[in-house]
């Protein structure tokens, strides 16, 4: 009985070191010696911030830096593995030598490029790390073992000139110049405000993006493109900065773009500041989610809006809706700023509204992410109709408003 026993812990121990060895080897490299190594990184605390710059190189296939405990196994805290074969960023965290579960989901596109720089860094909060890269956020990683006996940083795999930043900061990300806010378009002025009725608004859609769908003017059946052909819209994230108290009564902000064809959600923040820590204040956040919705009616979606203020979330307001949003189609959302409310109409229609929780006047960012494609965004007038007292962006329901 003893012997039988003996054998199966023999056994279970052997398919234990088979299945440890096999689940190490990914993350291990030809070349073991770090690239970068500095075990005199400092006492960890929230706001250190560490960033990581160096070269790719031409042939690239993974890096990895690390976060690192100086115990006896050197249990491994953080572990940022892009990967370029892939097209992703693994994180994970190794105990006693056995690696977790890997996380690589992210909204931002993949950054890295063979034979470029790059930039990674890294922000310690209490309740995770944060990463950036190139200067956008990435990713948040929960802490799976205490932050605060990590010692060491090194750097492994296929990069070069490896220089490491220690600090401590107020804020997070450390914006590049490529990954800064874009200035919004104006197209305002306040001695004119008042329009003949039979003016129609013009939807501009690029000629490329016409090739899937677009919305139809009543005055021509086929959209008019006023873009070059290689204009592929703009880059998401998208930050556009707004001039100081220019989001005002009368004002709106109009958002062209397109839906992508399995559309999970996307969302629209109206705030003060491109920083994502501390928190921004979030005057207004807009958020269709389609696979929330519960009919498979299409363009249905649970549109969910909000905002941030006093350091967390107000009341969330949702409602499924018919939201003209088509998997595919491009569309004109404008937020219309009113005497007390937002209020969204997307491709002329009224969608919704939600009331101020903050007023739009501190607004200075417009933050857009998620399953669409942009390819204008602009601050307009909300210009009266001649002979009318409705502007050309009114809800039907109140249009004794103005």
């Amino acid at each position: 009985m003893s012997c039988c026993c003996g054998k199966r812990k023999r056994s279970e121990q052997e398919s234990y070191q088979r299945f440890k060895n096999e689940d190490a080897s990914f993350y291990d490299y030809a070349d073991p010696v770090p690239k970068y190594f500095n075990d005199q990184i400092g006492q960890l605390s929230e706001g250190v911030s560490f960033t990581v710059t160096g070269n790719l190189a031409v042939n690239c296939e993974r890096f990895s830096i690390n976060l690192v405990h100086n115990n006896e196994t050197r249990d491994v805290a953080l572990h940022i593995n892009p990967r370029l074969p892939q097209n992703y960023i693994v994180r994970n965290t190794k105990v006693q030598d056995i690696w977790g579960s890997e996380e690589v989901s992210s909204a931002l596109p993949f950054l890295l490029s063979r034979g470029d720089k790059f930039s990674i860094q890294v922000l310690v909060t209490e309740a995770c790390y944060m990463i950036s890269v190139n200067g956008q956020h990435f990713a948040t990683y929960t802490h799976r073992i205490p932050y605060r006996n990590v010692s060491i940083l090194e750097v492994k795999g296929d990069v070069g000139n490896v220089e490491m930043q220690r600090t401590l900061v107020l804020n997070y990300p450390q914006r590049l110049p490529e990954s800064g806010a874009k200035n919004i378009e104006l197209h305002i002025d306040d001695e004119i405000d008042e329009i003949d009725a039979s003016i129609e608004e013009t939807v501009k859609i690029p000629h490329e993006w016409c090739l899937i769908s677009a919305p139809i003017t009543q005055s021509d059946s086929s959209p008019k493109s006023t873009h070059s052909s290689n204009d592929f819209g703009l880059t998401l994230p998208y930050y556009g900065a707004l001039p100081p108290n220019s989001l005002v009564e009368g004002r709106c902000l109009k958002i062209e773009g397109r839906v992508r064809l399995l559309p999970h959600s996307f969302y629209i923040n109206l705030q003060k500041g491109q920083d994502i820590w501390p928190h921004p204040v979030v005057a207004f956040h807009l958020n269709p989610r389609f696979s929330k919705a519960s009919s498979g009616a299409i363009g249905k979606a649970v549109v969910c809006r909000n905002a941030w203020f006093d350091g967390r979330w107000a009341q969330e307001e949702r409602s499924e809706l018919d939201t003209n949003f088509r998997p595919g189609r491009t569309f004109s959302l404008v937020i219309v700023c009113t005497k007390d409310s937002y209020e969204v109409y997307v491709n002329r229609q009224f969608m919704t509204d939600f009331k101020y929780k903050v007023g739009p006047s501190l607004v200075d960012t417009v933050y857009i992410q998620g399953d669409v494609k942009l390819w204008n965004v602009t601050l307009e007038q909300n210009p009266l109709i001649k002979g009318k007292n409705v502007r050309v962006y009114h809800n039907p329901l109140y249009t004794d408003e103005y």
